[in-house]
């Protein structure tokens, strides 16, 4: 058996929802969980603008976040390729987009990241999931 660190290293537990339906553009995407790291820079930055207060561009810079998100978690059905490979474009065209569309991808992203879930719920998960015998 290979070290803990290798069992990590390769485990593929980012999840995916395959061929999401997005009537309102037409267009049907795999939509796919962020890391940890991706979720914790977007956390940063939210925190960030919620302290910059009279800040006249906080609601926009806060909607252009999730548009960031939603960017991140959106794939060509069927592959591994990102919608938006320039990411600027991606908020960019996002950003002008219905927030309720995007809204909705971000509740999807945060939901298959793992977010809206609390730490008993993720840790029963984990459980269910695991390969191996625990102890």
């Amino acid at each position: 058996m290979g070290s803990i660190k290798e069992a990590i290293r390769a485990a593929q537990d980012i999840k995916v929802e395959r061929d999401v339906d997005i009537p309102e553009w037409g267009v049907t995407v795999d939509v796919w969980g962020l890391p940890s790291g991706d979720w914790e820079a977007y956390q940063n930055k939210l925190n960030r603008v919620r302290f910059q207060d009279g800040r006249s561009g906080a609601e926009m810079d806060v909607r252009s976040r999730r548009a960031e998100i939603v960017a991140k978690c959106l794939y060509e059905a069927g592959t591994d390729e990102r919608v938006f490979p320039d990411l600027a474009e991606g908020i960019a065209i996002l950003s002008k987009k219905s927030q309720g569309t995007v809204d909705g991808l971000f509740k999807l992203c945060r939901h298959l990241s793992g977010e809206d879930r609390d730490f008993q719920t993720k840790v029963k998960d984990a459980e269910g999931n695991s390969g191996g015998d625990q102890s």
